[in-house]
């Protein structure tokens, strides 16, 4: 049963929301926290395939520099609570990580349900109340400096108005997630409620999202993934940016970790009306002149063998079909036929598999949100917003995002873990005064 007056209330159960809660819980505080799906922790539960990318290791200069030019604002939070800091506070937890390629930290067990598991029996062990399906409607600030927090409290059948409830708080933290995997509560209302309180919300974008391209080729190599490549975004002539490591091809487009970092990239060209190509370079380790010196070799050596023999020791076997079909040689053309100018287009190729984007996929493929609350509005050291005494952001819902790697769940920690530390701060020094 919902109470009329909460010191705190924490809006989403999701890795930020949780971890201010159980970090809040000092004194006596009454501490409630509202979720308006049916369970907590959704979207935690499928992260990282379902095995949950909690952190990584990098140091503390690459790991904000994975934020672009908003990483800035996680200095004082990752000063305070780090990825071992996280990693130690897990294992206290009862759970055990390993370390796997790129840095990237995952559960032992490769069961992201254990990570929520560990937060919400801490959660109720500190007797910390959680209410799902509730739906924040509305808060307002009163002269008091309470917070008034409309709630549509929904019965099992999903009812949304089968009861409204009206909650006073002394704080409110807003942890509700951004706008991508909708399915698990991340609908961006919580940017709505946070308009309505006098902030500014940054443009919103959906980010670490597949791309579609032109043509049917990807369609043709679909499922088919590449390690060890590297993409890079063409605009107007000129490379603005590239990643390296392992990529997708899709029925629509690309995917896969390096194509999902580049995607806040692609997005914001593709929004501003421009005309993009990703170019895949599938031998990267090798010069234009190393990879002629290997076809002059092989047909040196195999002379007699048809194209497709040569194709199929440079490429995967989907990549040979596509290959035979953009260079329209007959496959059992013999190597000692092939000329200079094929050479070169056929090294031109492996150097630059070009594809034209033409759009990319929805919030509900995102990973991540780009945009939220903007930073200027909120104290880095506190999480308080600058605008509204007694309000707190964490997690997705501030304007900060990453690269894949386990960077944005660490930033969802850090920042929940900031915000319930000030709040219980803060609220023992008013206990203290009074």
């Amino acid at each position: 049963m919902l109470q009329n007056q909460y010191d705190i209330v924490i809006v989403g159960a999701g890795p930020a929301g949780l971890i201010a809660a159980i970090e809040s819980c000092k004194s006596s505080k009454k501490i409630l926290i509202l979720e308006k799906m049916h369970t907590p922790a959704l979207k935690l539960k499928i992260s990282g395939k379902g095995r949950c990318n909690i952190t990584n290791d990098a140091g503390l200069g690459d790991f904000i520099s994975h934020f672009g030019k908003n990483g800035r604002f996680l200095k004082f939070a990752f000063a305070n609570f780090f990825n071992t800091d996280l990693i130690k506070y897990f294992e206290k937890l009862g759970v055990q990580f390993k370390l796997e390629r790129g840095g990237r930290y995952f559960q032992e067990n490769d069961d992201a349900g254990d990570i929520a598991k560990a937060l919400l029996n801490k959660v109720k062990s500190l007797n910390i109340p959680i209410s799902t399906n509730s739906e924040v409607i509305s808060i307002t600030k009163l002269p008091d400096n309470n917070f008034v927090i409309a709630v549509n409290k929904k019965n099992l059948a999903g009812n949304k108005n089968a009861q409204c409830i009206r909650i006073r708080a002394d704080k409110v933290v807003l942890a509700t997630g951004g706008k991508s995997y909708s399915r698990t509560g991340s609908t961006g209302a919580g940017f709505r409620l946070a308009s309505q309180l006098g902030h500014t919300i940054t443009p919103l974008f959906p980010s670490l999202v597949p791309i579609e391209t032109k043509g049917s080729t990807a369609k043709k190599l679909q499922g088919l993934s590449l390690k060890n490549v590297k993409a890079q975004v063409w605009c107007k002539n000129k490379k603005v940016d590239e990643r390296f490591g392992e990529m997708l091809f899709t029925d629509f487009g690309l995917s896969g970790p390096i194509i999902l970092s580049l995607s806040k990239t692609v997005v914001k060209l593709i929004d501003n009306k421009e005309k993009v190509f990703i170019s895949i370079d599938l031998k990267p380790a090798l010069t234009h002149k190393m990879i002629d010196q290997r076809i002059i070799r092989e047909i040196t050596e195999h002379s007699k063998q048809g194209f497709k023999n040569l194709l199929k020791k440079l490429l995967p076997g989907k990549l040979v079909s596509v290959f035979i079909e953009k260079f329209k040689i007959p496959e059992e053309k013999q190597l000692s036929h092939i000329n200079s100018e094929e050479r070169k287009k056929l090294r031109m190729l492996l150097k630059e598999f070009q594809f034209e984007v033409t759009g990319y996929r929805s919030f509900n493929n995102a990973i991540v949100t780009s945009g939220g609350i903007c930073i200027k509005e909120i104290n880095p050291q506190t999480m308080e917003s600058k605008l509204v005494k007694g309000l707190y952001f964490a997690g997705e819902i501030i304007d900060i995002d990453a690269d894949t790697g386990g960077f944005n769940l660490q930033a969802a920690f850090s920042t929940g873990w900031i915000a319930g530390r000030k709040k219980a701060i803060s609220f023992c020094k008013l206990v203290d005064k009074q």
